[in-house]
C-alpha cells in the first residue's frame, strides 16, 4: 500500500510539472540570442520580459509586437522580410502596436473583460498624442509610462503607474528641465518644470503617501492618464468637482464663481495644494481675502464678518469642551453633551463648506445652530457640576454630622464608664 502511495504521488507531481510547463510560453529563440549578447540595451529587453511581465504571463511572445521567426537560430532568418520583422517600433508606431490588440474589444474579453479599449482614441485627442501626429517624438507614449517588456498590471505596486508611483513617471519628462525645453504654456512662456516638486508639498501628495490613500489624487486623476490634457480654466472647478462636490457646488452659487478665471486654483493652487486653514479667511495681512479686497470695500466687510463668526464657533466649542471634561472629570455622566459637541463641531465644519459661497448669512446660519448646541451643553455641564457641588455639600455635611454623633457617643461611653466605677 505504501509503495502505490508513492507511486501515486511521483505520477502526479509529474503531471503537475508537465501541467506548469504547459502554461507557461516556450522560451523563444529572441530571448536566448538576447539574453547572450553583452551591450545591455539589447540584453535587458530579454531579461524583463523574462521576469514578470504581464504580457508573458499570458502566452505573448516578442514576435507578437516585433514580427520575426522565434523559432529560428538564425539572426538573418529570424528578421528576414517575409516574417514582417519590424524591430524597435518607432514612437509613432508604438501606439499602433499596442492599439492592435488594446483596441480589439472581442479580443481583450480573452485576456481583461473589464479592461477598456478606448485608450488609443484617448491618447490620440491628448496633448501627447497632438503633439506624436505633428512628428514630435520626444512625447510620451505607451512604453514611455508603462514600460516595453517588463509590464506589470496598473494593480501592482511596482507598476509604474501604480497610484504612489504616478508622480514619479510623469516626473520623468515634466521634472527634466532639459527634456521639456522648448514647450510652452497657450500664453507662450516656458512649460514649469517644478510641478512634481510642488505636488509632494500639497496635502494631496500628503494622503497618499503618508496615510496611505490610494484614493488621493495624483498627475492622472486632475489630467487624465491616456487623454492627458490641461484641465484648462474653464473646467477646473470640475475638476476639482470630481472629489470635492459639495464644495464646487458651493462655489458655483457664489460672485466668484463669475469672477474667477481659474476657479479652485485662484485660492488653493493646482500643484502645491496646501491643507485649508481657517487662516485663509478673513482681513488679517495673512488672509487670502486680503489679496483682492481692502478696507471699505463689501468683500472686505463679508470676510471679516465669516471669520469672526467662524472663531466665535471655535471659541464656544472649546469652552464648552472644558467644561464639559470638568464635569466629566467629577464622576458626573456626561456622554450626551460629548456627542451634542460632536455634531456642533460637525455645523462648524459645514460653516467652512458654506465660506465657498462667499455668502455671510449663509455661514451664519449654520454656526447659529451650532452655538445653539454649546449652549445647551454649557447649561446641562453647569447643571452637572452644581449637582456635584450639591452632593459633596450634602456629603461632607453629613460626614461633619456623623463625626460629631460620633465624638458624643465617645464621650457619653466614657461618662457612662466613669460611673460605673465610682459606683463599684
Amino acid at each position: 500500500m505504501a509503495s502505490f502511495k508513492r507511486t501515486l504521488l511521483v505520477v502526479l507531481a509529474v503531471m503537475a510539472g508537465a501541467a506548469a510547463a504547459a502554461a507557461q510560453p516556450a522560451t523563444s529563440g529572441c530571448v536566448t540570442c538576447h539574453a547572450g549578447l553583452a551591450e545591455a540595451r539589447y540584453a535587458a529587453p530579454a531579461a524583463d520580459f523574462g521576469g514578470t511581465d504581464v504580457h508573458r504571463e499570458r502566452g505573448f511572445t516578442c514576435v507578437d509586437c516585433h514580427g520575426g521567426d522565434a523559432r529560428a537560430t538564425d539572426k538573418a532568418l529570424a528578421k528576414a522580410p517575409a516574417t514582417l520583422y519590424r524591430g524597435k517600433p518607432s514612437p509613432q508606431a508604438v501606439v499602433a502596436v499596442c492599439s492592435r490588440c488594446h483596441s480589439d474589444a472581442a479580443f481583450m474579453r480573452k485576456f481583461a473583460p473589464r479592461q477598456r479599449v478606448d485608450q488609443a482614441v484617448e491618447f490620440a485627442a491628448s496633448v501627447h498624442g497632438q503633439r506624436l501626429a505633428t512628428g514630435d517624438t520626444a512625447v510620451a507614449t505607451c512604453t514611455s509610462c508603462h514600460g516595453a517588456h517588463g509590464i506589470r498590471l496598473v494593480s501592482d505596486a511596482r507598476s509604474p503607474v501604480f497610484p504612489l508611483n504616478v508622480a514619479g513617471t510623469c516626473a520623468r519628462c515634466h521634472a527634466d528641465p532639459a527634456h521639456m525645453k522648448g514647450y510652452t504654456l497657450p500664453g507662450g512662456e516656458p512649460l514649469p518644470t517644478t510641478q512634481v516638486a510642488d505636488y509632494e508639498t500639497s496635502v494631496h501628495f500628503a494622503a497618499l503617501t503618508k496615510a496611505n490613500d490610494l484614493s488621493a489624487p495624483t498627475c492622472n486623476d486632475c489630467h487624465g492618464n491616456h487623454g492627458a490634457a490641461p484641465p484648462g480654466a474653464g473646467s477646473v472647478v470640475n475638476v476639482c468637482g470630481t472629489c470635492h462636490t459639495v464644495f464646487a457646488t458651493k462655489f458655483a452659487l457664489s460672485t466668484h464663481s463669475q469672477i474667477f478665471d481659474r476657479g479652485c486654483v485662484e485660492c488653493h493652487g493646482n500643484h502645491a495644494v496646501l491643507e485649508p486653514s481657517d487662516t485663509m479667511i478673513g482681513t488679517s495681512g495673512d488672509s487670502l481675502c486680503a489679496g483682492c479686497h481692502s478696507d471699505g470695500d463689501s468683500g472686505f466687510a463679508a470676510a471679516g464678518a465669516m471669520r469672526r463668526e467662524i472663531d466665535r464657533m471655535k471659541a464656544a466649542i472649546d469652552a464648552s469642551r472644558a467644561l464639559v471634561a470638568r464635569a466629566a472629570n467629577a464622576g458626573m455622566e456626561m456622554s450626551d453633551q460629548e456627542l451634542a459637541l460632536r455634531e456642533a463641531f460637525n455645523h462648524l465644519t459645514l460653516a467652512r463648506t458654506e465660506v465657498h459661497t462667499f455668502d455671510p448669512a449663509a455661514v451664519s446660519a449654520v454656526l447659529s445652530k451650532g452655538l445653539a448646541i454649546t449652549t445647551a451643553v454649557d447649561q446641562a455641564a453647569t447643571a452637572a457640576l452644581e449637582e456635584w457641588r450639591f452632593r459633596w455639600t450634602g456629603l461632607v455635611a453629613s460626614v461633619i454630622a456623623i463625626l460629631v454623633t460620633v465624638v458624643a457617643l465617645f464621650f457619653k461611653v466614657r461618662a457612662l464608664d466613669r460611673d460605673h466605677g465610682l459606683r463599684a
